[in-house]
């Protein structure tokens, strides 16, 4: 279960980063494009790597920059959540993933975040609530995917939705995940033999 947990919080901080390309997740309704700076995006991205080396302190820095100067946006919070779940924090990581979503309803990332807290404190079928609410708002998001299966498979034993939702990240990841294609099989194996 620490390698599932280790795995999907490694899978967040790859979520709210932000991207010139489509799957920006400082989506549009948190930064304009006309209003952003090279220097802003490059700032972010910065916060981001450091957050995805564990330098937490130093991206929280950062993020709390953003939110002092552009408080209207949802992607700082969301991950100085992941920052406060990382320090095992999980009260302040609930806070900050709500104030994200107060200020983005939408932001398939932090949506995704909250499913996962929920899980954690055993609120399964909020959880699942909220990871089919994320998908909703961004079909290619890949880890929510990856997050609805696990919990399907693992908590649910709904291995039929586990397979769609694994199936489906599969595709989105253009099948690079062994691991998961090797369960995928032996799922499908499981559920044509039963």
């Amino acid at each position: 279960m620490y390698y599932i947990n280790l795995l999907i919080i490694t899978m967040l901080l790859t979520s709210c980063g932000v991207t010139t390309s489509k799957s920006t997740s400082m989506t549009s309704s948190d930064l304009n494009p006309f209003e952003q700076s090279n220097s802003e995006i490059d700032r972010y991205k910065h916060a981001m790597t450091l957050l995805n080396n564990n330098k937490l302190t130093e991206a929280k820095e950062i993020f709390l920059e953003f939110n002092a100067e552009r408080p209207e946006l949802a992607g700082p919070y969301a991950n100085l959540a992941v920052i406060e779940l990382k320090n095992n924090n999980l009260e302040q990581a609930y806070e900050l993933v709500n104030v994200a979503l107060t200020k983005n309803p939408k932001l398939a990332q932090a949506l995704n975040l909250l499913a996962y807290i929920e899980q954690i404190n055993g609120e399964i079928n909020s959880a699942v609530k909220h990871y089919q609410q994320a998908i909703e708002n961004k079909e290619d998001y890949a880890i929510a995917h990856y997050n609805i299966a696990l919990l399907y498979d693992v908590y649910l034993q709904d291995i039929e939705s586990a397979i769609r939702h694994y199936e489906q990240y599969m595709k989105l990841i253009n099948n690079a995940d062994k691991s998961t294609a090797d369960w995928l099989e032996q799922l499908k194996s499981t559920r044509d033999k039963g």
